[in-house]
């Protein structure tokens, strides 16, 4: 119980004395670095896979998914561009009309 309360106290007066040391940007940098390091060892292991492996064909198939659905959204704000001007030209020239008429 000594041996757990001494670690305990050890590990707190080491964290207390980092945060006093280190300068809060650099803190942030470790926190950053710390919270992304999953991501880069997947990447690190993606990498090292061979090409035809099923977690890199899975994750290229996912990858082209998510470009073609991009290009799905600009052709469709394109097309809801177009067709708002449309709208508003069939609205002109029906007001038009109706003022004529």
């Amino acid at each position: 119980m000594k041996k757990l309360l001494f670690l305990t106290a050890t590990t707190f007066g080491a964290a207390v004395l980092i945060r006093r040391l280190v300068p809060a940007e650099r803190r942030a940098q470790l926190r950053e670095d710390i919270v992304q390091m999953p991501a880069t060892m997947m990447e690190k292991c993606m990498d090292a896979m061979p090409e035809d492996s099923p977690p890199k064909v899975m994750t290229s198939g996912i990858r082209r998914m998510q470009e073609q659905n991009d290009e799905l959204v600009a052709l469709l704000r394109e097309q809801n561009k177009l067709l708002r001007k449309q709208n508003d030209l069939l609205q002109t020239v029906v007001s038009a009309a109706e003022s004529q008429g």
